[in-house]
């Protein structure tokens, strides 16, 4: 047990309020808290109790914020969020807010004592019956007897769908006599079957493929909360009762089209009764014994009215409009219906409330003492005052900070004060009986805020801010990374081409199972010419590879027995010795080539890196060293850090230009936009504004004079760190003593620009970032040409971005913006026409008059467009049409709605670039990808939206990077005789 939950056990009021529980007497009021305090005592009762706790909040940023404080006090949390009641017809979302919810009621199911936390929306929005749900729940043991034909079926009723190889949720895969379920994004199930017996059950890395632990029983829930109750035909019947107009009838015959057809997902909210005759709310989720407990009653209450009258709102709008109103909007549960269940439940209910206030209901009242701790950062000498004071007065003091190495540091801090402390990381000593002698303690753990309970003289003080530094323990993130944790880089699929390296390219057929001297094995089937078939054991995959060129060069299929494939590889050898030659050739310069060898890091660095104002993630700090040690050895660096948009690589990047200088060497940052070089110049001159750095921007905007004068700096070695454009690259620039060249999104840079970047490579050192790389790039860090580093995890609080891909409707981007400009955001909006930008604008401003419309394109003046992003960073305008001058690395939090008119027009890694200009806060971002109603694709940009709807989730850059390979093709490594080596690298 936590040791403060320990000492707060020792508490009569506590034992008393746990005996009241014990004996069923409810409700009870619990007044005097602090938000922490609120949580160190629902925590406790979970203890004493042993019962489960439901949590209900007023809005979701509490919700999150309590989630986190309650880590530090125990274990088993679970947080469910309300679901995004979507209006609009669209044709893909992200699935990040689905997966989150049932994994939440997978939890709430299994789990025996949990902290389950969410809203009074989640509340009042219904869903399907607990009962409709689990259903069909699979269970599996080791020497069962199971149908994989039932199993296939089963899973595809829980909302699973197969595909050849996992690579994410909502997935299964049979080879043979293995059944692969995705668990999580990393994890897997791996079930084995000897005949129809499972032989083994276990836990696999998805990306490695390599075995987590073994198993001897699992159960397998739901993919999504949606789960059919009952067949289509019928659900379709229902819907057409519903019909009380003519013109709703063609609405109506268009969606049942869509639910036939099997896109029924996206028509759930629209006609959740016809879908669901049997609903519930998350009340009757919940387990017999668990105890229910109100955060903030009138805050609550409040949120409720202000959720109808929205919904009424809305239901008004939507009929103005002649649209069909959503039944999930429509019927809500009233919030007096769940006041009632709440009050008529025989489960105990808790009201928490802060400070003095009370609640206005018939109540068993406890009163606690609990009082907020000031905020010490500024004030280091009143925080040991006041430890000292708490020392005399015999109270128990706790500061909890976020790492080990930081524990460490505040502990020298303490004894150069003469303060004694001693450090418990976990917290988990079991208090026996209360010590007289007061103590300081210094323990692991992140909280909202401090508090003192002066009841029980115990004072916990939230000191995570007061002390800079300290890297995170390593968790299983990296862990994952050393054990293999890759990308799957291609996955076969029936119809696929692929190459045997003995007899060439055949299609793959799919996998069979055979019986040959008694022993029964799985083969891949592969079809050459003449319909001759090819039977390669599972064991031999290693020698196929799949063909991968752009699907639309189907390639000649080779012929069994026929000397095609040696002459091919004869030719292909041949043309791969040149290539080898020229790579040889280059590679060896640049290992004989003597770059400058940075020195081991200097205590400025370490201050520098310690003033960092966020929480490094694991990736983050592992990508440092790899680029410092680079830095450090005797040959020029060439790496490429990949991690995707608002993964911290600029970070990586600042920390690199930091290092560089400090060994008196000069660094260009070349930058694809001279809206990112103004917002890097100024985030590089705020992080080195403390040390004697010179930062300069260069680029076309800035006045000649200007211009020149920053050029004879640079020259002198009187700037030391100079952000850029193109203009970077002209002949007139030339550097004292050049160490260190960053590239952002290189794939924004012409030919030119990459030859002169080629000559700098001979021997300075060169750090390359992107998300999405472009094909040639990636397939050189795939095959080891380059140095490549990976950052997978994203930073902490950061949301997926909601995604939906739709077709053009001027009423869902009204929605869109206004639902945005409601909560106070910003909205961007990309249109790639410069001739009819200001037009667009304009039909904006009248399509939401609220609304204060600026726009900039890439044709304006420097000084232009930096005023109107002026403007936008101070919220003096709050939609901003532009063209795809934002692709790349513009930071503004605030915005987190972005609308994408014909997105089929964009490059795959362009769309995902401006996606990533939305999300960079703790705030929900949406974005919608939109391409004009009815019109016919062409094959490449169908492709690609096809994959930005694949890829909706979270961390899917380097997916997409691959994807873009597959459609775009590697292309020649030295750009000599393009068609020999694209087809040299596609074989």
């Amino acid at each position: 047990m936590n040791i403060l939950l320990g000492e707060l056990g020792k508490s009569p009021k506590l034992i008393n309020l746990v005996k009241q529980i014990e004996e069923k007497k409810s409700p009870i009021s619990l007044s005097g808290l602090t938000s922490v305090g609120a949580v160190e005592v629902v925590s406790s009762l979970k203890e004493f109790t042993k019962k489960p706790i439901a949590i209900i909040t007023y809005n979701e940023i509490q919700a999150r914020q309590m989630v986190e404080d309650f880590k530090v006090f125990t274990d088993n949390v679970i947080f469910f969020p309300k679901k995004e009641l979507v209006t609009y017809d669209y044709v893909a979302e992200s699935k990040d807010l689905p997966y989150e919810r049932i994994e939440a009621l997978s939890k709430l199911k299994e789990k025996r004592n949990a902290i389950f936390i969410t809203t009074i929306e989640a509340v009042m929005q219904k869903l399907p019956a607990k009962k409709t749900l689990f259903k069909d729940v699979l269970k599996f043991q080791v020497g069962e007897i199971h149908s994989l034909e039932e199993i296939k079926q089963k899973l595809v009723n829980l909302g699973y769908s197969r595909c050849e190889l996992i690579e994410g949720r909502g997935q299964f895969s049979i080879r043979g006599g293995i059944l692969d379920i995705s668990m999580n994004e990393t994890i897997g199930t791996r079930i084995e079957f000897w005949g129809d017996e499972i032989d083994s059950l276990r836990h696999f890395n998805i990306s490695s493929q390599r075995s987590i632990d073994t198993l001897e029983k699992i159960e397998i829930y739901p993919a999504h909360e949606y789960i059919l109750d009952q067949s289509i035909e019928k659900v379709c019947q229902k819907i057409e009762q519903t019909i009380v107009d003519e013109k709703q009838e063609e609405l109506i015959e268009q969606d049942i089209e869509q639910i036939k057809a099997g896109n029924y997902l996206s028509k759930i909210d629209k006609y959740f009764d016809c879908f669901y005759p049997n609903q519930e709310t998350i009340l009757d989720y919940l387990k017999d014994n668990t105890i229910i407990a109100i955060d903030e009653w009138n805050k609550i209450e409040q949120r409720a009215k202000n959720i109808h009258q929205d919904t009424k709102e809305l239901i008004k709008t939507l009929v103005e409009k002649e649209k069909i109103v959503p039944q999930a909007v429509n019927e809500l549960t009233p919030f007096d219906e769940i006041e009632k269940q709440l009050e008529e439940s025989k489960k105990p209910l808790i009201y928490l409330q802060k400070q003095d206030t009370q609640v206005q209901k018939q109540t068993e009242k406890f009163k606690f003492t609990y009082r907020e701790i000031h905020y010490y950062k500024s004030e280091m000498e009143s925080l040991f005052t006041d430890i000292r004071k708490a020392k005399a007065e015999k109270k128990q003091v706790y500061l909890l900070v976020g790492t080990k190495e930081k524990a460490k540091k505040f502990q020298e801090i303490l004894q150069k004060e003469e303060i004694t402390s001693k450090i418990d990381e976990k917290l988990d000593k079991t208090i026996i009986v209360k010590s007289q002698e007061s103590g300081i303690t210094i323990g692991i753990g992140k909280l909202s805020a401090g508090f003192e309970n002066h009841e029980i003289g115990q004072i916990v003080i939230a000191a995570d801010e007061l002390i800079e530094g300290g890297k995170r323990k390593k968790t299983f993130a990296s862990e994952a990374y050393k054990t293999g944790e890759k990308v799957v880089f291609a996955d076969l699929k029936v119809g696929d081409y692929v190459v045997h390296k003995n007899y060439g390219i055949g299609i793959y057929v799919g996998v069979n199972t055979i019986k040959a001297d008694g022993t029964i094995k799985d083969y891949i089937k592969l079809k050459y010419k003449d319909d001759a078939v090819l039977y390669v054991p599972t064991n031999q995959l290693d020698s196929i590879r799949k063909y991968i060129g752009g699907d639309s060069l189907n390639p000649p299929i080779n012929k069994l027995g026929s000397k095609d494939w040696t002459n091919t590889k004869a030719r292909v050898k041949k043309n791969l010795r040149e290539v080898a030659r020229d790579l040889i050739e280059l590679y060896a310069k640049r290992e004989k080539a003597k770059g400058f060898s940075f020195t081991p890091d200097t205590p400025w660095q370490t201050q520098f890196e310690d003033n960092f104002p966020y929480q490094e993630t694991d990736d983050q700090l592992r990508c440092i060293q790899e680029v410092k040690k680079d830095m450090e050895m005797p040959r020029p660096m060439d790496r490429l850090l990949c991690g995707d948009v608002g993964y911290g690589k600029t970070e990586v990047a600042i920390r690199a230009a930091f290092k560089a200088v400090m060994d008196q060497k000069q660094v260009a940052y070349l930058v694809p936009t001279t809206v990112l070089a103004q917002q890097q110049y100024e985030e590089f001159r705020d992080r080195m504004k403390d040390f004697p750095i010179r930062v300069e921007i260069l680029n076309r905007f800035k006045s000649a004079k200007y211009q020149k004068e920053v050029i004879q700096k640079l020259a002198l070695g009187e700037v030391d760190i100079v952000i850029g454009t193109h203009r970077l690259l002209s002949k007139d620039v030339e550097f004292k003593d050049l160490g260190l060249l960053i590239i952002d999104e290189e794939h924004r840079f012409g030919v030119k620009a990459k030859e002169k970047i080629k000559q700098y490579k001979a021997n300075i050192d060169v750090l390359t970032m992107t998300a999405t790389p472009i094909p040639r790039t990636m397939h050189m860090s795939i095959v080891g040409i380059r140095d490549m580093s990976v950052i997978y995890e994203p930073p902490q609080n950061r949301k997926p971005v909601q995604t939906y891909v739709l077709e053009y409707d001027q009423e869902v981007i009204k929605e869109a913006i206004t639902k945005e400009l409601e909560r106070n955001g910003q909205v961007f909006y990309i249109y790639n026409r410069v001739d009819t930008i200001q037009k667009k604008a304009n039909d904006i401003a009248e399509l939401v008059p609220e609304a204060t419309v600026a726009y900039a394109h890439g044709q304006m003046t420097g000084s232009q467009i930096e005023e109107i992003m002026e403007d936008f960073i101070e919220k003096k305008s709050n939609v901003l049409v532009c063209t795809t001058i934002l692709e790349s690395g513009i930071d503004i939090p605030n915005a987190n709605t972005i609308i994408v008119e014909n997105a089929d027009r964009m490059g795959l890694a362009g769309l995902y670039q401006i996606r990533g200009r939305v999300g960079r806060s703790d705030r929900q971002a949406y974005a919608y990808i939109t391409y004009k109603r009815d019109k016919l694709l062409s094959e490449v940009a169908d492709k690609r939206l096809k994959a930005i709807k694949e890829f909706t989730e979270f961390g899917s850059g380097f997916k997409i990077a691959m994807r873009d390979l597959e459609i775009r093709g590697a292309g020649s490594l030295l750009r000599r005789n393009p068609i020999r080596s694209l087809r040299t690298s596609r074989l």
